[in-house]
């Protein structure tokens, strides 16, 4: 019976000691906020990047299309096509 006592008061204690861990303000909780702190600000870094890419590739693709009006005047210049007329159908 004292064995049962005693098994039960040490069960009582265990689940206090988890109750205070799990309070929000208790090492499981505090460890959950480190965390979360942390992935927020790696998807702040993760972002940031993804908006720099994303700006890189509109630059890119604006460039990209002034060459190629380029290249089709130089084409049309080369091969005098721009001077035929065009199709009416």
């Amino acid at each position: 019976m004292n064995q049962l006592r005693r098994q039960l008061a040490n069960a009582v204690e265990r689940i206090k000691i988890l109750e205070l861990d799990l309070e929000p303000d208790g090492r499981i909780s505090e460890a959950f906020s480190a965390l979360e702190e942390h992935m927020d600000s790696r998807f702040d870094q993760m972002d940031s990047r993804f908006d720099r890419i994303e700006n890189r590739l509109e630059r890119m693709e604006h460039q990209f299309n002034r060459l190629q009006g380029k290249m089709e005047v130089m084409l049309e210049s080369i091969t005098g096509l721009g001077d035929l007329p065009e199709d009416e159908t």
